[in-house]
């Protein structure tokens, strides 16, 4: 911590505005300048992960490109004693979370329209910002009403950035209750998923509460991508209905039933409020077509100017690491992303980071070669033999959700402690798993799962599990057949078999070669026990060596 009047990279310390477990942004003097600047600066012990280095150096890199009367405006950036700092102009005000709500409905879409020209400028750049909320939205008083700014750029991306790798597979970032169903199932993105973060964040404006709030995780995923929109009007009485309408269509499951851009879309909720003259025109951006063809602030192909619409194809997306831009004037207790502690923060963001990685198929159903084989045939010699071709179907799939859920239940009804109960009348077959996992049942009809895993063969149901503070996520297969169980595991790529006794019942593990570094994997045969012939778990190490996982299996409550 830097005591105030003291002095960092040039830059007289005022004040503390904020400090987590990953840094602290501090209020600071321009060393030559007569301004004040917002500094955020990285934790020293920070310094040497070089990912969370590469995602605060990027953050930096990503906004200056973004000069935009409703963005945040980043002066500088550099290093100093081994400690990274960010230099950006002070917001003197607050930020929209901490409006007294339910705000005043004009007001309200004044300043989600003010949001959606800094957003569809970015997106005009190329950039998605991934974690639009009223806590990254500052508000500045300024002669005769206010100014909004869009700030928190740390998980942006570039759309066309695909190599830049700096998140582990699934992770996901963005703030859960105002994330778009495509964020949560880990698909491509384009604009339209900031479009859906801007109208849930409309809704929370206009209410005091978030569309899908609720205590449990699992129940805000599941408004997200199940759900129909709630009623803005049911919430706050006197709402116009024509309201519902704009933000049901910006909150639509599928990005190509939104709105064409974010000011469409502010136009439209303003045009609902007053329900008589032609939709007002927001000021858009400046149309990006005036610059040279190979210029890098042209969009890429499928990216529209402000205000124009359809978007093109969805581009590829690449999460990035969590950075808090604090920049608005607020006292050191405002609540921060900052203000956990970097494993506590890591461990619930990648938490809920795994549910898009893990219910993908919610939203995009069955996906070709969702059984592909992972990994290919390791050049040292396996206990077992080479990967095997694999099995050929025969089983049909469904999508009856009580067949689903009897088939479900025979796999709880053996790992009681492992997976949630379920029936065959249950209709939502999820619930938590060991230590408080997320667990799901899908049919292979509709089932996504990872092309590096194994896969698995000719199963009936499947229970996936993840989350709840365990070194490993977990699958569980129900196969028609122990024979169909024992091909599916003639079928898995080269591995090493290896016998292993738990809570005095014998088991066979067979650990896959060529997983990645931190997520191995394998596969347990039940052998002991004639009940549990026709099931096999699949076990992904979770940011854990070999031993860890081995470690969590066996204390899992597999009896």
């Amino acid at each position: 911590m830097i005591d105030e009047g003291g002095v960092f990279a040039g830059y007289t310390i005022e004040r503390l505005l904020g400090r987590g477990g990953m840094g602290s942004v501090y209020l600071a003097r321009h060393p030559r300048l007569p301004r004040r600047t917002a500094m955020k600066l990285l934790n020293r012990e920070l310094f040497f992960d070089t990912e969370i280095r590469a995602r605060f150096e990027r953050e930096a890199d990503l906004v200056a490109r973004l000069e935009h009367p409703n963005i945040v405006t980043v002066y500088d950036r550099g290093v100093d004693n081994d400690q990274l700092w960010i230099s950006m102009r002070y917001i003197d005000g607050s930020d929209a979370s901490s409006l007294p709500a339910p705000v005043e409905p004009a007001r309200a879409v004044r300043i989600v329209a003010e949001t959606g020209a800094a957003l569809d400028f970015a997106h005009s750049r190329g950039v998605l910002h991934r974690d639009v909320k009223p806590a990254n939205i500052l508000i500045e008083p300024v002669e005769g009403g206010e100014r909004v700014y869009l700030t928190d750029f740390g998980i942006a991306r570039l759309h066309d950035d695909r190599s830049a790798k700096l998140t582990q597979t699934g992770t996901f970032t963005a703030t859960l209750a105002f994330a778009s169903p495509e964020q949560l199932s880990g698909v491509a993105l384009d604009g339209r998923a900031d479009q859906y973060s801007l109208a849930c964040t409309l809704y929370r404006l206009l209410t005091g509460t978030t569309p899908f709030e609720a205590p449990n995780p699992v129940a805000v995923i599941q408004g997200h991508l199940q759900q129909a929109p709630p009623r803005a009007s049911t919430a706050r009485p006197g709402l116009p209905a024509a309201l519902d309408a704009v933000l049901a269509r910006a909150m639509a499951k599928h990005p190509q039933d939104r709105f064409g851009s974010c000011a469409e879309f502010a136009a439209a909720a303003a045009h609902a409020l007053t329900d008589s003259a032609p939709p007002h025109s927001f000021p858009g951006t400046p149309a990006t077509m005036t610059y040279p063809p190979n210029s890098p602030y042209t969009p890429a192909p499928g990216y529209p100017m402000a205000g124009m619409a359809p978007f093109g194809p969805e581009p590829a997306g690449n999460p990035s690491w969590p950075l808090r831009n604090a920049s608005a004037a607020t006292p050191p207790e405002r609540t921060s992303r900052w203000q956990a502690s970097p494993v506590a923060w890591a461990a619930f963001i990648l938490l809920l980071g795994l549910v898009g990685w893990l219910i993908v198929n919610q939203f995009t159903g069955p996906a070709e070669g969702s059984s592909a084989q992972g990994g290919q045939e390791s050049s040292a010699v396996p206990t077992t033999s080479a990967a095997q071709p694999p099995s050929t179907t025969t089983t049909v799939p469904t999508t009856d959700r009580q067949t689903i859920g009897a088939r479900a239940a025979k796999l709880s009804d053996q790992f009681p402690r492992m997976l949630p109960h379920t029936t065959a009348d249950t209709l939502v077959h999820a619930g938590s798993g060991l230590g408080g996992a997320g667990c799901f049942a899908y049919d292979r009809a509709t089932a996504n799962r990872d092309p590096e895993d194994a896969g698995m063969g000719d199963w009936l149901v499947m229970w996936r599990c993840f989350g709840g503070g365990n070194r490993a996520t977990y699958e569980f297969f129900l196969y028609p057949s122990a024979d169909a169980a024992t091909l599916a595991i003639s079928g898995l790529p080269a591995n090493d078999e290896r016998p292993a006794v738990h809570n005095g019942r014998d088991y066979t593990n067979f650990v896959l070669h060529n997983s990645q570094t931190r997520s191995p994997r394998m596969v347990t045969r039940f052998d002991a026990d004639p009940a549990r012939a026709a099931m096999l778990m699949h076990s992904r190490g979770f940011i854990a060596t070999e031993d860890q996982l081995f470690d969590w299996w066996h204390a899992a409550p597999l009896d």
